[in-house]
């Protein structure tokens, strides 16, 4: 209770449908983000399980009645600290936990997350108070030079930790185990979806693997997210595809997320990506390629 995980969902073939943060708000109550595109679609599949299943739960959709706002960055606690009456030190609410409190007056949900690999927090609103929350938080935050960034930041930011992105990262064929999410998949479990051909995929064992790589050849910044749908070359044929390219401001380089023989997925490992009718070299990286150490992520 008080805490948060991670967590993915398969369907009946093993294979990745969403992913999410469960907040334990009690004994026997639970609260379950989803993608947002894909949340009406969770909640339904939630809904056939539990009559499937018979199982004596309460769900409630509350995807239209609250709203999010994702504040994150070293000042992430200065600012959100002058607004609430929650504390928010290191030691009261550290990384993977939430707390409830006033936000500017307004009851709220603060999940203690990281997304984009920074100090962070995701503020759980009802979304008539939004508005209000989010215009509160850029006035206090002028003093520390707080400014709304987009989707196209923050797919940036996420790819520097490479945390992916489904159905960017991921299409009808990946599974967590082989996607570098075989940590969350739990077999000691007597059951959950998936559970079946995941053992399968376990024994067959990993045929491709998601990895990060680096660009070992210039490209420009500006035609370094063009690469993504390229093939990925073995021995001079397709054998795999580019799902994520940034340049990364941060590192300076050009990075990027690919599915690769899993004989060719070590750290080190040397790729060949078939770009514009050109063999650009390519190297595959330890991730996460930002903070390795998670010391920004878990300040």
């Amino acid at each position: 209770i008080g805490r948060c995980r991670y967590g993915v969902m398969c369907n009946e073939d093993g294979i990745l449908f969403d992913d999410g943060v469960v907040a334990r708000c009690g004994a026997d109550h639970f609260y379950l983000t989803a993608t947002t595109s894909n949340a009406e679609a969770v909640y339904q599949w939630l809904e056939l399980w539990r009559a499937t299943w018979g199982m004596e739960v309460t769900m409630v959709n509350q995807t239209s009645s609250l709203a999010a706002i994702n504040l994150a960055g070293p000042a992430a606690r200065d600012i959100l600290a002058t607004i609430t009456n929650v504390d928010l030190s290191p030691a009261a609410c550290p990384y993977l936990t939430f707390v409830k409190g006033d936000v500017a007056g307004v009851p709220c949900l603060i999940l203690r997350l990281g997304f984009v690999g920074e100090l962070g927090y995701e503020i759980h609103c009802p979304s008539a108070a939004a508005a209000h929350v989010w215009q509160t938080l850029l006035a206090v935050g002028r003093t520390f030079s707080l400014r709304p960034f987009g989707v196209e930041a923050q797919r940036i930011l996420r790819l520097e930790k490479g945390h992916l992105l489904f159905g960017v990262d991921t299409d009808a064929q990946s599974n967590p185990l082989e996607a570098g999410l075989e940590g969350l998949v739990c077999f000691d479990k007597p059951n959950f979806i998936g559970r079946e051909p995941l053992l399968r995929f376990k024994a067959r064992g990993p045929r491709s693997r998601l990895v990060g790589f680096r660009l070992r050849a210039p490209v420009a910044v500006q035609d370094v997210r063009s690469l993504e749908g390229c093939q990925v070359l073995d021995g001079g044929r397709p054998a795999g595809r580019v799902t994520s390219a940034r340049h990364s401001p941060t590192l300076h380089e050009a990075i990027g997320l690919a599915w690769v023989p899993a004989a060719r997925s070590m750290p080190g490992q040397r790729l060949v990506l078939r770009w514009r009718g050109a063999d650009v070299p390519a190297e595959v990286a330890p991730l996460p390629f930002y903070d390795p150490q998670r010391r920004r992520l878990t300040s």
